[in-house]
C-alpha cells in the first residue's frame, strides 16, 4: 500500500538508459528499480490501453508505461492521472508542441516509439544538463504509437495545467488516440547509486 508520504512518487529510468554499461546493465538496473517498479505495479490497478510496442496501464492510483521489447525503460507514477480519447488532429497537434517543448529547452525528456517491430524506430531525448543532451533515434512527421514528455519546470504549454507535468499520447490497438494528463511535479525516485552521490 502506498501512503500519503509518497503520494505522487514518480519512477523514471531514462537516465539509467544514458550510455550505461551494458555488460552489468541488467544487474544493476535490477538493483536500484526492481523492488520499486514491482511495487508500483502491483499497486496500479485499472485499465490497459497497451499497443503493440508498449503496456500502459491506467488507474485511479496512477499509471506506467513500459515498452515491451525493452522493458527496463520502465516509466510510472502513483498520481491518477486525466486521461482521454481525442481525435488524431488534436493528438498530432499534442505530439508537434510536445517536441518543440523539448527542442525549445523547456521539457527535460521526449520518448516516442514509431513501430514495434525490427529494427526498432525510436527517438529518445534526455537533458542531463541546461545545455547538454542525450539523444537517440529520429523525430519522425508519422503519428507515433506512443509518445512521453516530461516537463518540470512549469512553461506556457496549454498541454498540461500549470504547464509542468507529463503527457502521454498511446495509440491504442483499435486505432483510438488517447491523451493522458499528469499535471504538476512529483517527487522522483532516487535509485540507490543517486542516494549514494
Amino acid at each position: 500500500m502506498i501512503t500519503n508520504s509518497v503520494q505522487g512518487l514518480q519512477i523514471n529510468t531514462d537516465a539509467s538508459l544514458v550510455d550505461p554499461n551494458w555488460d552489468e546493465f541488467a544487474t544493476e538496473h535490477n538493483r536500484r528499480y526492481g523492488l520499486i517498479i514491482s511495487h508500483l505495479k502491483s499497486v496500479v490497478k485499472g485499465k490497459s490501453f497497451d499497443n503493440g510496442a508498449i503496456k500502459l496501464r491506467v488507474g485511479p492510483s496512477g499509471y506506467y508505461a513500459q515498452p515491451k521489447r525493452f522493458p527496463a525503460a520502465f516509466f510510472g507514477e502513483t498520481t491518477a492521472p486525466e486521461h482521454e480519447f481525442v481525435s488524431e488532429d488534436e493528438a498530432r497537434l499534442a505530439i508537434w508542441e510536445a517536441f518543440a517543448l523539448y527542442r525549445s529547452g523547456e521539457a527535460k525528456s521526449v520518448v516516442a516509439y514509431y513501430n514495434d517491430g525490427e529494427p526498432a524506430q525510436i527517438f529518445f531525448g534526455y537533458r542531463t544538463g541546461e545545455s547538454r543532451r542525450y539523444e537517440m533515434g529520429w523525430i519522425r512527421t508519422e503519428l507515433p504509437l506512443h509518445l512521453r514528455v516530461v516537463i518540470e519546470d512549469p512553461c506556457s504549454t496549454e498541454l498540461l495545467d500549470g504547464g509542468s507535468g507529463v503527457l502521454i499520447y498511446q495509440r491504442t490497438r483499435s486505432g483510438q488516440h488517447l491523451l493522458l494528463r499528469a499535471s504538476g511535479k512529483r517527487v522522483p525516485y532516487l535509485a540507490y547509486g543517486e542516494v549514494l552521490d
